[in-house]
């Protein structure tokens, strides 16, 4: 086996851990579990509460902690004083802490030869060796190995082996540590912790009224003890390891939920796998990743580092969806952070639902029937807005609830109602599915034209609508007028409501009226008819003067200037016109293409991660292939750049499925399955 299938740590350093954290996490689309270690450091506590506010996530400044424990199970949602609702951080299951003569091991202190971890990305396995050479003279050789069962989703499972040059005495502390925070914030109205028969069960309940259950059996030999703490119990092992013997300690955990979909407690999911022995499981489970590579995986020939980048990005993808759930969609840090409260954005219909499509179509299905079930939150927006119809959230909760605490995202940004037709969309036509549209969708087509309709102005004076008070894709024209990218999506939107509504309950009137708009929805040029312009406003702007105010091109834009001065100014976050064109292959002449290139493009400062992928796969359909190389390195290595903090609060799961589009949908030049009509 080649590296290009793995994704190394070497040597440990405090300053990447986090990073490595979010890049290392393992999950089954049920449970996801920070790669954190497992004997964890001194002086690390994770019970930090801090009073969190809404700002702008992507420049934001988070406490300094050394690691973050995460453990998550998508739909456990709690509710946070100042952020609203949020996915809640559960309890810390994969402690296993060696002591070798009194001492403890500490990474941090201890001195450590031939470090090592490594997460194998065909296998979704983790592992982890290296020498302790201890105090008393002992050198001692570690391997821990961890997996999320993909075949038994519930399951945890661990092994650490340690081998001693001398014989020792070893003590080995296993348990569940519930003194754990999401942002600053308990969760956890009760927690107890007791002893089982082979560990330890922890029983906690929600803010929100979910319970949860752990359950974790260790198995080693020795003389097993339980130690209970305020909020954590621990299995603990007394015993003593010859030399030159391997020593081996393995623990199961199971967690089971009030919303999972089959009823079964931790002790159930963990008897459904007494009988098999580690490494049985761990064959059934790798035999689970071989089968889900096999439907997605991408070969790059001659270019190891690309290779990497694809696989990780495919990795997560296979990890993080969640099968057979509708009530859940995918969460812009991917389920390996708290940083954006596990909430849904327009990020699942335009980057993520594309890679599901065309590998697993079913899975893809639960992505877009996540909108149609959450259609009455979408309406609870649009009525408190006093529109009528369905207006989807900017984040949404798994009810569809909107939750954004940013006034101007939550009021301005309301391309993602379009987006969400969009998805529809391109789900039925990448998988020859059009009775989706007329079926399941159609009441939410429906719904959603209807708010559009309200929603449009007719200014005195003009003979055609108007989108006002807008914010696209750039972030940094909060309120703007026809802004180009949001007004032909809302004209898609209408236009497939006005094809489909009958099966959804629209009038004749209806379909009449929302024809008209799509038809009439103005998409704004220059006077020479070339340049798409991206809203009314935008070339009357001030100038952003980057060579003055952007000297430190290591830190985002909009962590170096104010808001104020941001808002008024010519700075896109990311791409927008160009975001549109790459949506719509054949809508746009190549000269419109590249005068949006050459325009727009030096105002870009790609603040968001959602960006550098946008802008290669234009670029690699204008043959600009030096910049379209440029793009896919910023956007590739985004995770994998621990240096800069890469996934240190999560991985950007959005950028992985830019990803597999730049090499899909860009380098190789497969057509996007929908395209928006002029």
């Amino acid at each position: 086996m080649t590296n290009e299938w793995t994704l190394t740590e070497r040597p440990f350093r405090l300053d990447h851990a986090k990073a490595y954290e979010g890049l290392f996490t393992l999950g089954s689309g049920y449970l996801h579990v920070r790669g954190s270690l497992e004997e964890h450091i001194a002086g690390a506590s994770q019970n930090l509460t801090y009073d969190r506010r809404p700002a702008n996530v992507t420049s934001e400044k988070f406490p300094e902690t050394k690691v973050k424990w995460g453990t998550f199970v998508p739909g456990v949602w709690g509710g946070h004083p100042a952020l609203g609702r949020e996915l809640v951080n559960l309890p810390h299951t994969l402690a296993m802490i060696p002591f070798v003569d009194g001492e403890r091991l500490d990474i941090t202190v201890a001195t450590i030869d031939d470090y090592r971890r490594t997460l194998h990305m065909d296998k979704a396995l983790l592992e982890r060796s290296f020498i302790w050479n201890t105090r008393s003279g002992k050198s001692v050789r570690v391997t821990f190995e961890t997996f999320v069962s993909g075949a038994h989703r519930h399951v945890i499972l661990q092994r650490m082996t340690i081998c001693c040059s001398q014989a020792a005495d070893v003590i080995v502390r296993t348990g569940i540590d519930a003194d754990v925070r999401t942002n600053g914030y308990d969760h956890f109205r009760s927690v107890q912790t007791a002893q089982a028969v082979d560990g330890v069960t922890c029983h906690l309940e929600t803010d929100q009224g979910d319970t949860i259950e752990i359950c974790s059996e260790s198995r080693g030999p020795g003389r097993w003890y339980f130690e209970h703490e305020p909020r954590a119990g621990w299995s603990v092992l007394e015993s003593h390891a010859a030399a030159n013997t391997p020593f081996v300690i393995e623990k199961r955990t199971a967690i089971a939920t009030s919303r999972d979909l089959e009823s079964a407690s931790a002790q159930q999911r963990l008897a459904e796998v007494e009988s098999m022995d580690f490494d049985a499981l761990k064959a059934e489970h790798v035999e689970h990743w071989r089968s889900r590579w096999a439907t997605c995986d991408i070969e790059i020939d001659g270019d190891e580092d690309a290779q990497r980048s694809v696989r990780a990005a495919l990795y997560h993808l296979l990890r993080v969806h969640v099968p057979d759930d509708s009530r859940v969609a995918i969460d812009p840090k991917g389920y390996a952070g708290d940083a954006y409260w596990g909430r849904y954005f327009w990020d699942t219909e335009m980057f993520l639902a594309p890679f599901y499509a065309h590998t697993a179509p079913a899975r893809a299905r639960t992505l877009v029937d996540y909108r149609v079930q959450s259609l009455p939150g979408a309406r609870r927006n649009a009525d408190r807005y006093g529109y009528a119809g369905a207006r989807y959230a900017w984040e949404a909760d798994d009810r569809g609830d909107e939750c954004c605490p940013n006034w101007q995202y939550a009021d301005h940004e309301v391309h993602v109602t379009a987006d969400v037709a969009h998805g529809f969309a391109y789900y039925a036509r990448a998988t020859n599915d059009e009775a989706y549209l007329q079926g399941p969708a159609a009441l939410a087509l429906v719904e959603m034209a209807r708010y559009w309709r309200e929603r449009v102005d007719w200014r005195p004076g003009d003979e055609y609508p108007s989108l006002l008070g807008v914010m696209g894709p750039d972030e940094f024209t909060p309120i703007s007028n026809n802004n180009a990218y949001t007004n032909a999506l809302v004209s898609q939107a209408l236009d497939l409501a006005a094809t489909y509504g009958r099966a959804g309950g629209a009038t004749e009137e209806e379909i009449a009226a929302f024809r008209e708009i799509s038809d009439r929805l103005p998409l704004l040029r220059s006077n020479d008819g070339v340049l798409i312009l991206q809203c009314e406003e935008f070339d009357s702007l001030a100038e952003p003067h980057f060579e003055k105010r952007w000297r430190d091109r290591s830190r985002t834009f909009a962590a170096q200037v104010s808001q104020e001065r941001l808002y008024r100014s010519k700075s896109l976050k990311q791409a927008d016109v160009l975001m549109l064109m790459m949506l719509t292959p054949g809508r746009f002449r190549r000269d419109e293409i590249e005068r949006a290139w050459d325009y727009y493009v030096p105002y870009t400062t790609h603040d968001s991660s959602l960006s550098a992928g946008v802008h290669a796969i234009v670029a690699a359909r204008l043959g600009r292939s030096d910049d379209a190389w440029d793009f896919w390195r910023r956007a590739s290595s985004i995770d994998l750049d621990v240096a800069h903090g890469g996934a240190s609060e999560g991985v950007h799961i959005a950028n992985a499925g830019a990803v597999w589009q730049m090499v899909a949908l860009g380098f190789a030049g497969m057509q996007s399955p929908w395209r928006l009509t002029s």
